[in-house]
Protein backbone atom coordinates (compact mmCIF):
# COMPACT_ATOMS: atom_id res chain seq x y z
CA UNK A 1 0.00 0.00 0.00
CA UNK A 2 1.37 3.32 -0.86
CA UNK A 3 2.02 6.16 2.20
CA UNK A 4 -0.71 8.88 1.75
CA UNK A 5 -1.38 12.10 3.25
CA UNK A 6 -4.23 10.74 5.46
CA UNK A 7 -1.82 8.30 7.06
CA UNK A 8 0.01 10.95 9.09
CA UNK A 9 -2.28 11.18 11.44
CA UNK A 10 -1.29 7.37 12.58
CA UNK A 11 2.09 9.03 13.81
CA UNK A 12 2.57 9.99 17.11
CA UNK A 13 4.32 13.36 16.90
CA UNK A 14 1.17 14.30 14.66
CA UNK A 15 -1.17 13.89 17.21
CA UNK A 16 -2.06 17.49 17.79
CA UNK A 17 -2.32 18.10 13.78
CA UNK A 18 -5.22 19.64 12.13
CA UNK A 19 -6.38 19.56 8.62
CA UNK A 20 -6.85 23.46 7.74
CA UNK A 21 -8.10 22.93 4.07
CA UNK A 22 -7.97 21.17 0.94
CA UNK A 23 -8.94 18.07 2.50
CA UNK A 24 -10.41 16.13 -0.98
CA UNK A 25 -6.76 15.32 -1.30
CA UNK A 26 -6.14 13.13 1.57
CA UNK A 27 -5.47 10.52 -0.74
CA UNK A 28 -2.76 12.41 -2.15
CA UNK A 29 0.22 9.53 -2.48
CA UNK A 30 2.96 10.71 -0.51
CA UNK A 31 6.69 10.40 -2.56
CA UNK A 32 8.80 12.34 -0.41
CA UNK A 33 9.72 14.78 2.29
CA UNK A 34 11.33 18.54 1.94
CA UNK A 35 11.32 21.50 4.07
CA UNK A 36 10.37 24.73 2.03
CA UNK A 37 12.31 28.32 3.07
CA UNK A 38 12.99 29.92 -0.16
CA UNK A 39 10.10 30.80 -2.47
CA UNK A 40 11.43 28.98 -5.29
CA UNK A 41 11.32 25.62 -3.50
CA UNK A 42 9.02 24.81 -6.58
CA UNK A 43 11.77 24.57 -9.45
CA UNK A 44 13.77 22.26 -6.87
CA UNK A 45 11.25 19.44 -6.24
CA UNK A 46 10.91 16.47 -8.18
CA UNK A 47 6.72 15.37 -7.62
CA UNK A 48 5.14 14.19 -4.88
CA UNK A 49 6.90 15.45 -1.75
CA UNK A 50 5.24 16.24 1.51
CA UNK A 51 6.60 19.90 2.60
CA UNK A 52 7.15 21.21 5.64
CA UNK A 53 7.57 24.67 6.15
CA UNK A 54 7.30 28.10 8.64
CA UNK A 55 5.91 30.31 5.87
CA UNK A 56 9.21 32.36 6.45
CA UNK A 57 9.53 33.37 2.61
CA UNK A 58 6.29 33.60 2.23
CA UNK A 59 5.40 36.43 4.67
CA UNK A 60 5.47 39.31 2.36
CA UNK A 61 3.25 37.66 -0.01
CA UNK A 62 -0.22 38.96 -0.84
CA UNK A 63 -3.31 37.25 -1.51
CA UNK A 64 -2.48 36.80 -5.48
CA UNK A 65 1.01 36.12 -4.84
CA UNK A 66 0.08 33.67 -2.01
CA UNK A 67 -2.19 32.10 -4.80
CA UNK A 68 0.32 32.00 -7.25
CA UNK A 69 2.86 29.96 -5.22
CA UNK A 70 0.06 27.60 -4.38
CA UNK A 71 -0.58 26.94 -8.18
CA UNK A 72 3.39 25.85 -8.75
CA UNK A 73 3.06 23.16 -6.09
CA UNK A 74 -0.55 21.92 -7.76
CA UNK A 75 1.87 21.65 -10.88
CA UNK A 76 4.45 19.94 -9.05
CA UNK A 77 1.73 17.48 -7.68
CA UNK A 78 3.19 17.84 -4.13
CA UNK A 79 1.22 15.82 -1.85
CA UNK A 80 0.24 18.60 0.88
CA UNK A 81 1.80 21.44 2.16
CA UNK A 82 2.67 20.86 6.26
CA UNK A 83 2.69 24.51 8.27
CA UNK A 84 4.18 25.01 11.60
CA UNK A 85 2.42 27.92 13.45
CA UNK A 86 3.58 30.17 15.83
CA UNK A 87 6.96 31.78 14.75
CA UNK A 88 6.94 33.85 12.03
CA UNK A 89 3.13 33.35 11.13
CA UNK A 90 0.15 32.89 14.10
CA UNK A 91 -2.26 32.34 11.53
CA UNK A 92 -2.03 30.45 7.89
CA UNK A 93 -3.01 33.12 5.09
CA UNK A 94 -6.46 33.35 3.56
CA UNK A 95 -4.89 32.87 0.09
CA UNK A 96 -3.56 29.68 0.52
CA UNK A 97 -6.07 28.27 2.10
CA UNK A 98 -8.67 29.31 -0.42
CA UNK A 99 -5.93 27.85 -3.36
CA UNK A 100 -5.73 24.56 -1.19
CA UNK A 101 -9.69 24.59 -1.38
CA UNK A 102 -9.61 25.29 -5.38
CA UNK A 103 -7.14 22.80 -6.17
CA UNK A 104 -7.48 20.14 -3.47
CA UNK A 105 -4.26 20.36 -1.91
CA UNK A 106 -4.08 19.96 1.86
CA UNK A 107 -2.76 22.03 3.96
CA UNK A 108 -2.08 20.66 7.84
CA UNK A 109 -1.20 22.73 10.56
CA UNK A 110 1.24 21.77 13.14
CA UNK A 111 2.54 23.16 16.64
CA UNK A 112 5.92 25.32 17.20
CA UNK A 113 7.17 22.74 19.03
CA UNK A 114 6.99 19.49 16.62
CA UNK A 115 9.98 19.57 15.23
CA UNK A 116 10.60 18.99 11.59
CA UNK A 117 12.86 15.70 11.89
CA UNK A 118 9.91 13.93 14.36
CA UNK A 119 8.07 14.09 11.13
CA UNK A 120 10.89 13.54 8.10
CA UNK A 121 12.34 10.54 9.57
CA UNK A 122 8.90 7.77 9.51
CA UNK A 123 7.93 9.27 6.38
CA UNK A 124 11.44 8.54 5.27
CA UNK A 125 11.51 5.02 6.91
CA UNK A 126 7.86 4.45 6.10
CA UNK A 127 8.88 5.10 2.48
CA UNK A 128 11.70 3.33 2.08
CA UNK A 129 9.75 0.34 3.44
CA UNK A 130 7.07 0.69 0.98
CA UNK A 131 10.17 1.06 -1.51
CA UNK A 132 11.72 -2.11 -0.21
CA UNK A 133 8.26 -3.60 -0.93
CA UNK A 134 8.04 -2.82 -4.17
CA UNK A 135 11.19 -4.13 -5.01
CA UNK A 136 10.67 -7.50 -3.53
CA UNK A 137 7.87 -7.75 -5.27
CA UNK A 138 8.67 -6.86 -8.24
CA UNK A 139 11.65 -9.17 -9.03
CA UNK A 140 9.18 -12.10 -7.43
CA UNK A 141 6.87 -11.07 -10.33
CA UNK A 142 9.83 -10.53 -12.96
CA UNK A 143 11.08 -13.70 -12.13
CA UNK A 144 7.77 -15.99 -12.19
CA UNK A 145 6.83 -14.42 -15.58
CA UNK A 146 10.15 -14.52 -17.46
CA UNK A 147 10.54 -18.11 -15.76
CA UNK A 148 7.34 -18.63 -17.64
CA UNK A 149 8.29 -17.27 -20.70
CA UNK A 150 12.05 -18.63 -21.03
CA UNK A 151 10.01 -22.69 -20.45
CA UNK A 152 7.51 -21.93 -23.34
CA UNK A 153 4.40 -21.99 -20.92
CA UNK A 154 2.26 -19.53 -23.69
CA UNK A 155 0.07 -16.39 -22.84
CA UNK A 156 -2.77 -18.50 -21.14
CA UNK A 157 -0.53 -19.85 -18.40
CA UNK A 158 1.18 -15.74 -18.51
CA UNK A 159 -2.85 -14.95 -17.68
CA UNK A 160 -3.54 -17.38 -14.85
CA UNK A 161 -0.66 -16.57 -12.90
CA UNK A 162 -1.47 -12.96 -13.35
CA UNK A 163 -4.77 -13.08 -12.26
CA UNK A 164 -3.76 -15.32 -9.19
CA UNK A 165 -1.27 -12.54 -8.39
CA UNK A 166 -3.56 -9.52 -8.36
CA UNK A 167 -6.34 -11.41 -7.13
CA UNK A 168 -9.22 -10.34 -10.26
CA UNK A 169 -10.06 -11.88 -13.25
CA UNK A 170 -8.36 -11.53 -16.18
CA UNK A 171 -8.28 -11.87 -20.00
CA UNK A 172 -6.53 -11.75 -22.99
CA UNK A 173 -7.88 -10.57 -26.37
CA UNK A 174 -6.86 -10.21 -29.91
CA UNK A 175 -7.15 -7.34 -31.97
CA UNK A 176 -10.36 -7.42 -32.73
CA UNK A 177 -11.20 -8.29 -28.43
CA UNK A 178 -11.64 -11.81 -29.45
CA UNK A 179 -10.96 -13.48 -26.42
CA UNK A 180 -8.10 -15.70 -26.51
CA UNK A 181 -7.47 -16.64 -23.36
CA UNK A 182 -9.85 -15.88 -19.86
CA UNK A 183 -9.38 -17.23 -16.30
CA UNK A 184 -13.27 -17.00 -16.24
CA UNK A 185 -15.71 -17.50 -19.32
CA UNK A 186 -18.27 -15.29 -17.36
CA UNK A 187 -15.98 -12.36 -17.89
CA UNK A 188 -14.95 -12.77 -21.83
CA UNK A 189 -18.29 -11.11 -23.31
CA UNK A 190 -18.94 -7.33 -22.26
CA UNK A 191 -20.31 -3.90 -23.42
CA UNK A 192 -18.12 -0.74 -22.48
CA UNK A 193 -20.54 1.95 -20.84
CA UNK A 194 -18.25 4.67 -20.26
CA UNK A 195 -14.35 5.39 -21.13
CA UNK A 196 -12.76 7.11 -18.40
CA UNK A 197 -10.46 9.81 -19.59
CA UNK A 198 -7.18 11.79 -18.39
CA UNK A 199 -4.81 10.02 -16.15
CA UNK A 200 -4.64 7.01 -14.02
CA UNK A 201 -4.80 7.44 -10.41
CA UNK A 202 -1.55 4.78 -10.13
CA UNK A 203 1.35 5.90 -12.80
CA UNK A 204 1.99 3.46 -15.60
CA UNK A 205 4.82 2.58 -17.37
CA UNK A 206 2.97 1.19 -20.56
CA UNK A 207 -0.04 2.55 -22.29
CA UNK A 208 -3.21 1.52 -20.00
CA UNK A 209 -7.02 3.05 -19.76
CA UNK A 210 -9.67 2.28 -17.50
CA UNK A 211 -13.77 1.84 -18.10
CA UNK A 212 -16.90 0.69 -17.47
CA UNK A 213 -18.31 -2.24 -18.80
CA UNK A 214 -21.33 -5.12 -18.23
CA UNK A 215 -21.17 -8.38 -18.74
CA UNK A 216 -24.21 -9.95 -20.23
CA UNK A 217 -22.84 -13.85 -18.56
CA UNK A 218 -22.43 -12.34 -15.29
CA UNK A 219 -25.79 -11.64 -14.82
CA UNK A 220 -25.26 -7.86 -16.65
CA UNK A 221 -23.54 -6.86 -13.81
CA UNK A 222 -21.24 -3.93 -14.42
CA UNK A 223 -17.57 -3.20 -12.76
CA UNK A 224 -14.42 -1.71 -13.74
CA UNK A 225 -12.31 -2.68 -16.18
CA UNK A 226 -7.57 -2.08 -16.98
CA UNK A 227 -7.56 -2.05 -20.28
CA UNK A 228 -3.41 -2.59 -21.32
CA UNK A 229 -2.76 -2.79 -25.49
CA UNK A 230 0.23 -4.80 -26.05
CA UNK A 231 1.76 -4.25 -29.08
CA UNK A 232 4.61 -5.82 -30.66
CA UNK A 233 6.39 -6.44 -34.07
CA UNK A 234 4.33 -5.46 -37.52
CA UNK A 235 1.79 -3.40 -35.55
CA UNK A 236 0.26 -6.70 -33.88
CA UNK A 237 -2.00 -5.64 -31.15
CA UNK A 238 -3.71 -7.83 -28.35
CA UNK A 239 -5.52 -6.17 -25.75
CA UNK A 240 -5.09 -7.64 -21.73
CA UNK A 241 -8.01 -6.55 -19.74
CA UNK A 242 -8.01 -6.42 -15.97
CA UNK A 243 -11.76 -6.83 -14.30
CA UNK A 244 -11.75 -4.99 -11.07
CA UNK A 245 -14.21 -7.45 -9.84
CA UNK A 246 -12.93 -8.76 -6.21
CA UNK A 247 -10.71 -5.97 -5.49
CA UNK A 248 -9.32 -2.85 -6.39
CA UNK A 249 -6.40 -2.68 -8.64
CA UNK A 250 -3.83 -1.39 -6.59
CA UNK A 251 -0.20 -0.10 -7.28
CA UNK A 252 1.69 -3.32 -6.59
CA UNK A 253 -0.45 -5.13 -8.91
CA UNK A 254 0.35 -2.38 -11.81
CA UNK A 255 3.92 -4.20 -10.76
CA UNK A 256 2.60 -7.89 -11.89
CA UNK A 257 0.52 -6.01 -15.03
CA UNK A 258 3.42 -4.90 -16.03
CA UNK A 259 5.57 -7.99 -15.56
CA UNK A 260 3.07 -9.62 -17.10
CA UNK A 261 2.52 -7.44 -20.03
CA UNK A 262 6.36 -7.01 -21.05
CA UNK A 263 6.41 -11.41 -20.61
CA UNK A 264 2.84 -11.32 -23.12
CA UNK A 265 4.92 -9.11 -25.57
CA UNK A 266 8.12 -11.42 -25.72
CA UNK A 267 5.86 -14.39 -26.49
CA UNK A 268 4.26 -12.34 -29.14
CA UNK A 269 7.43 -11.79 -30.66
CA UNK A 270 8.58 -15.53 -30.62
CA UNK A 271 5.10 -16.66 -31.58
CA UNK A 272 5.22 -14.30 -34.76
CA UNK A 273 9.03 -15.16 -35.58
CA UNK A 274 7.55 -19.20 -35.96
CA UNK A 275 4.26 -18.27 -37.53
CA UNK A 276 6.26 -16.43 -40.32
CA UNK A 277 8.65 -19.23 -40.62
CA UNK A 278 5.52 -21.71 -40.88
CA UNK A 279 3.26 -19.30 -43.02
CA UNK A 280 6.08 -19.48 -45.32
CA UNK A 281 6.65 -22.98 -45.46
CA UNK A 282 3.06 -23.85 -45.61
CA UNK A 283 2.17 -21.21 -48.59
CA UNK A 284 4.94 -22.71 -50.56
CA UNK A 285 3.57 -26.64 -49.99
CA UNK A 286 -0.43 -24.83 -50.59
CA UNK A 287 0.78 -23.08 -54.03
CA UNK A 288 2.78 -27.03 -55.04
CA UNK A 289 -0.18 -28.61 -54.75
CA UNK A 290 -2.31 -25.76 -56.37
CA UNK A 291 0.08 -25.78 -59.39
CA UNK A 292 0.78 -29.21 -59.27
CA UNK A 293 4.46 -29.02 -58.49
CA UNK A 294 4.64 -32.25 -56.30
CA UNK A 295 8.26 -34.01 -56.89
CA UNK A 296 6.22 -37.25 -54.46
CA UNK A 297 3.61 -37.72 -52.89
CA UNK A 298 5.85 -38.86 -49.89
CA UNK A 299 8.01 -35.79 -49.96
CA UNK A 300 4.36 -33.99 -49.44
CA UNK A 301 3.10 -36.05 -47.16
CA UNK A 302 6.42 -35.70 -45.38
CA UNK A 303 6.41 -31.36 -45.40
CA UNK A 304 2.65 -31.43 -44.50
CA UNK A 305 3.34 -33.54 -41.16
CA UNK A 306 5.78 -31.42 -39.99
CA UNK A 307 2.69 -28.79 -39.53
CA UNK A 308 0.20 -30.73 -38.73
CA UNK A 309 -1.88 -30.53 -41.87
CA UNK A 310 -4.12 -33.71 -42.89
CA UNK A 311 -3.68 -34.10 -46.68
CA UNK A 312 -6.05 -37.06 -46.28
CA UNK A 313 -8.98 -34.70 -45.77
CA UNK A 314 -11.25 -33.59 -48.50
CA UNK A 315 -11.05 -29.97 -49.48
CA UNK A 316 -12.39 -27.63 -51.61
CA UNK A 317 -10.76 -24.56 -52.72
CA UNK A 318 -12.43 -21.29 -51.87
CA UNK A 319 -11.05 -17.60 -52.94
CA UNK A 320 -12.39 -14.77 -51.31
CA UNK A 321 -11.59 -11.58 -52.95
CA UNK A 322 -11.81 -8.04 -51.47
CA UNK A 323 -12.28 -4.66 -53.43
CA UNK A 324 -13.72 -1.27 -53.14
CA UNK A 325 -17.30 -0.88 -53.24
CA UNK A 326 -17.57 0.47 -57.02
CA UNK A 327 -13.94 1.31 -57.04
CA UNK A 328 -11.30 0.95 -59.74
CA UNK A 329 -8.50 -1.33 -59.72
CA UNK A 330 -6.08 1.50 -58.63
CA UNK A 331 -7.64 2.15 -55.76
CA UNK A 332 -7.80 -1.79 -55.04
CA UNK A 333 -3.97 -2.13 -55.13
CA UNK A 334 -4.02 -0.82 -50.97
CA UNK A 335 -5.84 -4.05 -49.97
CA UNK A 336 -2.54 -6.10 -51.17
CA UNK A 337 -0.07 -7.04 -49.03
CA UNK A 338 0.56 -10.06 -46.87
CA UNK A 339 0.30 -8.12 -44.00
CA UNK A 340 -2.37 -5.73 -44.80
CA UNK A 341 -5.23 -5.28 -41.89
CA UNK A 342 -8.10 -5.78 -43.47
CA UNK A 343 -6.66 -9.36 -45.30
CA UNK A 344 -5.49 -10.44 -41.64
CA UNK A 345 -9.25 -8.90 -39.91
CA UNK A 346 -10.56 -11.13 -43.11
CA UNK A 347 -8.40 -13.81 -42.39
CA UNK A 348 -9.01 -14.38 -38.83
CA UNK A 349 -12.73 -14.08 -39.30
CA UNK A 350 -12.27 -17.56 -42.07
CA UNK A 351 -10.21 -18.82 -39.29
CA UNK A 352 -12.81 -18.61 -36.41
CA UNK A 353 -15.02 -20.38 -38.60
CA UNK A 354 -12.50 -23.47 -40.15
CA UNK A 355 -9.96 -23.52 -37.05
CA UNK A 356 -8.12 -25.80 -38.91
CA UNK A 357 -8.46 -24.84 -42.69
CA UNK A 358 -5.26 -23.51 -44.58
CA UNK A 359 -5.50 -19.92 -45.66
CA UNK A 360 -2.96 -18.36 -48.22
CA UNK A 361 -2.44 -14.66 -48.26
CA UNK A 362 -1.79 -13.61 -52.07
CA UNK A 363 -1.42 -10.47 -52.88
CA UNK A 364 -5.34 -9.83 -54.26
CA UNK A 365 -7.11 -12.81 -52.84
CA UNK A 366 -7.28 -15.23 -49.89
CA UNK A 367 -6.98 -18.91 -50.65
CA UNK A 368 -8.76 -21.12 -48.43
CA UNK A 369 -8.51 -25.18 -48.50
CA UNK A 370 -11.95 -25.95 -46.75
CA UNK A 371 -11.90 -28.83 -45.41
CA UNK A 372 -15.41 -31.28 -45.95
CA UNK A 373 -16.46 -34.60 -45.18
CA UNK A 374 -18.32 -36.23 -48.03
CA UNK A 375 -19.04 -39.47 -46.45
CA UNK A 376 -22.13 -37.63 -44.31
CA UNK A 377 -23.37 -36.02 -47.13
CA UNK A 378 -24.41 -35.21 -50.36
CA UNK A 379 -21.95 -33.18 -52.45
CA UNK A 380 -24.38 -30.28 -53.29
CA UNK A 381 -25.11 -30.19 -49.51
CA UNK A 382 -21.52 -29.69 -48.90
CA UNK A 383 -20.80 -26.87 -51.52
CA UNK A 384 -24.15 -25.14 -50.33
CA UNK A 385 -22.63 -25.48 -46.71
CA UNK A 386 -19.51 -23.42 -47.55
CA UNK A 387 -21.88 -20.84 -49.54
CA UNK A 388 -23.89 -20.17 -46.59
CA UNK A 389 -20.73 -19.68 -44.03
CA UNK A 390 -19.37 -17.56 -47.05
CA UNK A 391 -22.32 -15.31 -47.00
CA UNK A 392 -21.60 -14.94 -43.50
CA UNK A 393 -18.57 -14.23 -43.18
CA UNK A 394 -18.85 -11.81 -46.34
CA UNK A 395 -21.58 -9.89 -44.61
CA UNK A 396 -19.49 -9.69 -40.83
CA UNK A 397 -17.00 -8.27 -42.94
CA UNK A 398 -18.73 -5.72 -45.25
CA UNK A 399 -20.86 -4.50 -41.40
CA UNK A 400 -16.76 -3.61 -39.78
CA UNK A 401 -15.55 -2.15 -42.81
CA UNK A 402 -18.32 -0.70 -45.15
CA UNK A 403 -16.65 0.68 -47.70
CA UNK A 404 -15.08 -2.91 -48.62
CA UNK A 405 -16.96 -5.96 -51.20
CA UNK A 406 -15.91 -9.49 -50.58
CA UNK A 407 -16.20 -11.48 -53.71
CA UNK A 408 -16.51 -15.08 -53.49
CA UNK A 409 -15.95 -18.46 -55.87
CA UNK A 410 -15.99 -21.55 -54.70
CA UNK A 411 -14.54 -25.15 -56.55
CA UNK A 412 -15.97 -28.37 -56.39
CA UNK A 413 -14.56 -30.56 -53.61
CA UNK A 414 -11.00 -32.39 -54.06
CA UNK A 415 -11.04 -35.81 -53.17
CA UNK A 416 -7.37 -36.11 -53.36
CA UNK A 417 -4.30 -33.75 -53.41
CA UNK A 418 -3.99 -34.14 -57.08
CA UNK A 419 -7.49 -32.86 -57.33
CA UNK A 420 -6.46 -29.75 -55.89
CA UNK A 421 -5.76 -27.71 -59.15
CA UNK A 422 -8.49 -28.60 -60.83
CA UNK A 423 -10.81 -27.48 -57.88
CA UNK A 424 -8.67 -24.38 -57.80
CA UNK A 425 -9.20 -23.49 -61.56
CA UNK A 426 -12.53 -23.78 -61.02
CA UNK A 427 -13.14 -21.47 -57.75
CA UNK A 428 -10.64 -19.06 -59.94
CA UNK A 429 -13.40 -19.52 -63.16
CA UNK A 430 -16.21 -18.90 -60.03
CA UNK A 431 -14.71 -16.16 -58.56
CA UNK A 432 -14.39 -14.12 -61.98
CA UNK A 433 -17.96 -15.19 -63.68
CA UNK A 434 -19.72 -14.46 -60.42
CA UNK A 435 -18.69 -11.31 -60.37
CA UNK A 436 -19.50 -10.91 -64.04
CA UNK A 437 -22.84 -12.22 -63.62
CA UNK A 438 -23.76 -11.66 -60.35
CA UNK A 439 -21.87 -8.25 -59.45
CA UNK A 440 -19.02 -7.64 -57.09
CA UNK A 441 -20.49 -9.52 -53.81
CA UNK A 442 -21.02 -11.83 -55.65
CA UNK A 443 -20.68 -15.89 -53.54
CA UNK A 444 -20.45 -18.27 -56.72
CA UNK A 445 -19.56 -21.90 -56.71
CA UNK A 446 -18.28 -23.46 -60.24
CA UNK A 447 -21.35 -26.01 -59.85
CA UNK A 448 -23.76 -23.02 -60.36
CA UNK A 449 -21.87 -21.59 -63.54
CA UNK A 450 -24.46 -24.42 -65.35
CA UNK A 451 -22.82 -24.05 -69.43
CA UNK A 452 -20.29 -21.57 -68.50
CA UNK A 453 -18.28 -24.83 -66.39
CA UNK A 454 -18.31 -25.83 -70.16
CA UNK A 455 -17.57 -23.20 -71.73
CA UNK A 456 -14.60 -22.34 -69.48
CA UNK A 457 -12.83 -25.54 -70.76
CA UNK A 458 -11.91 -23.90 -73.71
CA UNK A 459 -8.88 -21.65 -72.93
CA UNK A 460 -8.46 -19.98 -76.69
CA UNK A 461 -10.28 -17.08 -77.15
CA UNK A 462 -10.14 -17.84 -80.81
CA UNK A 463 -11.66 -21.48 -80.57
CA UNK A 464 -14.61 -19.72 -78.25
CA UNK A 465 -15.51 -16.89 -80.36
CA UNK A 466 -16.38 -19.43 -83.37
CA UNK A 467 -19.11 -20.65 -81.71
CA UNK A 468 -20.50 -16.91 -82.05
CA UNK A 469 -23.29 -16.88 -84.28
CA UNK A 470 -23.29 -14.56 -87.34
CA UNK A 471 -26.29 -12.69 -86.50
CA UNK A 472 -25.16 -11.94 -83.25
CA UNK A 473 -21.51 -10.42 -84.44
CA UNK A 474 -23.48 -8.62 -86.68
CA UNK A 475 -24.87 -7.15 -83.55
CA UNK A 476 -21.64 -7.05 -81.53
CA UNK A 477 -19.72 -5.14 -84.97
CA UNK A 478 -22.95 -2.44 -84.69
CA UNK A 479 -20.86 0.77 -84.17
CA UNK A 480 -23.60 3.05 -83.01
CA UNK A 481 -23.78 4.48 -79.41
CA UNK A 482 -27.41 2.38 -78.84
CA UNK A 483 -25.33 -0.88 -79.52
CA UNK A 484 -25.30 -2.17 -75.64
CA UNK A 485 -28.97 -1.36 -74.74
CA UNK A 486 -29.45 -3.41 -77.98
CA UNK A 487 -27.38 -6.11 -76.70
CA UNK A 488 -28.78 -6.02 -73.09
CA UNK A 489 -32.26 -5.89 -74.46
CA UNK A 490 -31.32 -9.17 -76.48
CA UNK A 491 -29.72 -10.78 -73.18
CA UNK A 492 -32.72 -10.12 -71.09
CA UNK A 493 -35.57 -10.57 -73.83
CA UNK A 494 -34.47 -14.14 -74.15
CA UNK A 495 -33.76 -14.77 -70.28
CA UNK A 496 -37.68 -14.02 -70.16
CA UNK A 497 -38.71 -16.55 -72.84
CA UNK A 498 -39.67 -13.85 -75.35
CA UNK A 499 -41.68 -11.93 -73.09
CA UNK A 500 -41.85 -7.97 -73.63
CA UNK A 501 -43.82 -7.08 -70.67
CA UNK A 502 -41.32 -8.88 -68.33
CA UNK A 503 -38.25 -7.60 -70.45
CA UNK A 504 -39.54 -4.04 -70.10
CA UNK A 505 -40.15 -4.91 -66.21
CA UNK A 506 -36.74 -6.06 -65.55
CA UNK A 507 -34.92 -3.11 -67.74
CA UNK A 508 -37.35 -0.40 -66.21
CA UNK A 509 -38.19 1.37 -69.59
CA UNK A 510 -41.47 1.41 -71.61
CA UNK A 511 -43.10 -2.00 -73.25
CA UNK A 512 -43.26 -0.14 -76.39
CA UNK A 513 -39.25 0.70 -75.97
CA UNK A 514 -38.45 -2.88 -75.99
CA UNK A 515 -40.71 -3.79 -79.10
CA UNK A 516 -38.76 -1.05 -80.60
CA UNK A 517 -35.59 -2.90 -79.95
CA UNK A 518 -36.27 -5.79 -80.57
CA UNK A 519 -37.06 -5.13 -83.93
CA UNK A 520 -33.80 -2.75 -84.43
CA UNK A 521 -31.85 -6.28 -83.26
CA UNK A 522 -33.94 -7.96 -86.07
CA UNK A 523 -32.93 -5.44 -88.54
CA UNK A 524 -29.54 -5.33 -88.07
CA UNK A 525 -28.88 -9.32 -87.69
CA UNK A 526 -31.84 -10.62 -89.89
CA UNK A 527 -31.93 -13.40 -86.65
CA UNK A 528 -34.97 -15.59 -86.95
CA UNK A 529 -36.49 -16.26 -82.83
CA UNK A 530 -38.98 -18.38 -84.24
CA UNK A 531 -35.60 -20.65 -85.19
CA UNK A 532 -35.15 -23.30 -81.57
CA UNK A 533 -31.88 -23.59 -82.95
CA UNK A 534 -30.67 -20.07 -83.90
CA UNK A 535 -31.74 -19.26 -80.25
CA UNK A 536 -29.92 -21.45 -78.30
CA UNK A 537 -26.64 -20.46 -80.58
CA UNK A 538 -27.79 -17.14 -79.55
CA UNK A 539 -27.82 -17.31 -75.96
CA UNK A 540 -24.51 -19.47 -75.79
CA UNK A 541 -22.87 -16.68 -77.73
CA UNK A 542 -23.98 -13.94 -75.37
CA UNK A 543 -22.44 -15.89 -72.70
CA UNK A 544 -19.44 -16.05 -74.40
CA UNK A 545 -19.69 -12.37 -74.80
CA UNK A 546 -20.30 -12.18 -71.24
CA UNK A 547 -17.35 -14.70 -70.54
CA UNK A 548 -14.91 -13.18 -72.83
CA UNK A 549 -15.70 -9.34 -71.72
CA UNK A 550 -16.05 -6.32 -72.93
CA UNK A 551 -12.73 -7.21 -75.08
CA UNK A 552 -14.53 -8.90 -77.39
CA UNK A 553 -17.07 -6.47 -78.09
CA UNK A 554 -14.89 -3.94 -78.70
CA UNK A 555 -12.23 -5.79 -80.58
CA UNK A 556 -15.48 -7.20 -82.74
CA UNK A 557 -13.44 -10.36 -83.42
CA UNK A 558 -15.32 -12.49 -86.35
CA UNK A 559 -16.39 -15.52 -86.14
Amino acid sequence: MEFRVKDLFQMDTLQQAFVVSGKQGLDNPIRGVTIIEAPDIAEWINGGELLLSSLYPLQSYNDREQHNFMIQLVDKNVSALVIKTGRFVQDIPKGIIAASDEYHLPVIQIPRQVPYREIMYPIMESLFNHQVTKLKYFKEAHDRFIALTLSNKGSEQIVHTLAKLIGNPVTLYDRNFFPMSTTDSQFSSFEVLQKETGALAIDTEFPCHRQRASYPDWGGKTCNQYVIPIETVNQIRIQLVIHEVYKLVEALDFIAIENAATSMSLDLVKQYAVAEVEMKYKDDLIDDLLHAKIDSLQSVYQRANLIGWDLNKTYVVVLFRLQHSGGSEAEEVDLYGLHHPYQRTLSDMIQQRIPEGPIRIRSDQLVVLWGVDPSEEEKGVCIQRIKEAAKSIQAAFCKRVQHLDIQVGIGNAAYAISELPRSYKEAQDALQLGASIKGQSAVASFSDLGIYRLLCQIEDPESLTSFIPPSLQKLLDYKQPNRDDLIQTLRVFLQQHQNAAKTAEELFCHYKTVTYRMDRIKEITGLDLDDPDEVLSIQVGLKIVTLLGDELIEAGVKA
